[in-house]
């Protein structure tokens, strides 16, 4: 029986725990806000925010790690190969991750649940709700690339709600060659008040970096409800004149009902 993409953790003493991977972009680390946190009791030697994980095809067939923190990964089960500082590789199916204390073993099968509205969110097994806005809804995944600038576009295929933002991720890739490039991000489609993104990130050659979104209902007659366009753009002016990536998306923007009642006496 096909039990989907799951992870299987180690501590230092043998003591194991299974956990699903049902996200297109985890984050691992001993802080509790990760989606998977490896508990300082059970090991040493773990960042707060250690270990991102993004999908590379949506589908969770195959994730690229990238090592957040400041010290190395190790690969593989003789640990010969390292995953430095800022540095990614691939993670397919059996794969294994020695991070600080903690082992991690990769069985990667392509079959995503992303419809459930429960996601495991620590390393203890404690299971936490997600929002109705986006946990009920799979993750949409799209991607753009030039010669040097990567862009993927990381969404709840979810209705823009007056009453929750809709919470996803940039991340952006170097593909050039030049060191500490600095990117600029670009929202196009929203009002400024409409969303809210992180900065745009410094990147060295073949490393990639999620940045936050956050986008807002407008509470107002403009956009109007219904279908509407939104495209992320990504430069590095001073790096790579002239080169830019860009991705779209289409968000369905629910209706906002602002009503007011005023009495009036006759007399």
């Amino acid at each position: 029986m096909d039990r989907g993409n799951r992870v299987i953790i180690t501590d230092k003493n043998g003591w194991e725990r299974e956990l699903p991977l049902q996200k297109n972009l985890i984050h691992i680390g001993s802080e509790p806000r990760n989606d998977i946190v490896l508990e300082l009791g059970r090991g040493s030697g773990v960042a707060p925010r250690h270990l991102q994980l993004i999908s590379v095809q949506g589908d969770g067939q195959r994730y690229r790690a990238i090592n957040l923190g400041n010290t190395d990964i190790l690969l593989g089960e003789s640990g010969d190969t390292v995953l430095s500082p800022r540095s990614s590789a691939d993670i397919v199916d059996g794969a294994q991750l020695r991070v600080g204390d903690f082992t991690l073993t990769f069985h990667l099968t392509g079959s995503v649940r992303q419809g459930v509205s429960q996601q495991t969110a620590a390393y203890e097994g404690q299971a936490t709700a997600r929002p109705v806005a986006q946990g009920a809804f799979p993750d949409t995944v799209k991607e753009e690339t030039s010669d040097v600038i990567g862009l993927k576009l990381i969404l709840p295929w979810a209705p823009l709600d007056p009453e929750r933002p809709l919470e996803g991720s940039v991340v952006v890739h170097n593909l050039g060659n030049k060191p500490g490039v600095q990117f600029k991000l670009e929202v196009e489609g929203l009002e400024p008040d409409c969303y809210e993104m992180g900065p745009g990130p410094i990147l060295f050659p073949n490393v990639e970096k999620a940045v936050f979104l956050r986008l807002y209902h407008p509470r107002g007659p403009r956009p109007v409800a219904g279908e509407h366009h939104i495209r992320i753009r990504a430069t590095a002016p001073e790096a790579y004149p002239g080169a830019s990536a860009a991705v779209s998306q289409e968000i369905q923007i629910l209706p906002f009902y602002n009503h007011s009642l005023r009495l009036m006496t006759v007399d």
